[in-house]
């Protein structure tokens, strides 16, 4: 079976699981409830002026998350069961979308910090290299000269290997945790009456 049939019948499946919407292309993550205080963290103060949201809720909605295509976009389909409340449907999208906005700004934050680590290590490998090349060449007799030269270079080859590692591999990953919350903050939220 080729790639593209395997992709269409794994599309096909989703679309089983979850609603698709041909005219946007988007997925629906449903999510039932039987009322609006199962969506808000039971640690939640009475003061707070927007309620966190329960991290069950957002576990769930991460994991739906994964499982859809990346480029596809998302909605957020509240069922409650219970009687609806407008004033409780408009803080519950405000808390969700506080909740992906603070974990993007945490996420971008650790990308700067990431490549600031990347270039202090790519600097601190050139000064090694160079260090290590300044000392002359490897023959003669001088035993700690030759070992300093080597340890030199050995060092400077480590710190470029961990700011390539870092710039390759962990950077792919909060790209995409990026992408995800981003995909969550452009994603509709919207509710409606349940049967449970």
């Amino acid at each position: 079976m080729k790639w593209n049939q395997r992709r269409a019948v794994a599309l096909e499946y989703l679309r089983k699981i979850y609603r698709y919407d041909p005219e946007t292309a988007s997925y629906t993550i449903d999510v039932r409830l039987p009322d609006y205080s199962y969506a808000f963290s039971q640690w939640a103060h009475p003061w707070e002026e927007v309620p966190e949201v329960n991290p069950g809720l957002v576990q769930y909605l991460k994991e739906c998350s994964d499982d859809i295509p990346y480029e596809a976009p998302l909605q957020i389909v509240f069922g409650i069961e219970g009687p609806r409340g407008q004033a409780m449907e408009r803080e519950l999208s405000i808390s969700i979308r506080k909740y992906f906005r603070y974990e993007l700004f945490i996420e971008r934050r650790r990308l700067r910090r990431l490549w600031q680590r990347a270039l202090h290590y790519m600097a601190i490998s050139v000064v090694f290299l160079i260090a290590g090349t300044l000392l002359g060449p490897e023959t003669g007799d001088h035993l700690v000269r030759l070992t300093l030269r080597q340890g030199l270079n050995v060092g400077g080859w480590v710190f470029m290997w961990e700011a390539i590692h870092q710039i390759t591999f962990q950077q792919q990953n909060l790209r995409r945790t990026i992408a995800d919350y981003t995909r969550f903050l452009d994603a509709r939220i919207s509710f409606e009456r349940s049967e449970l």
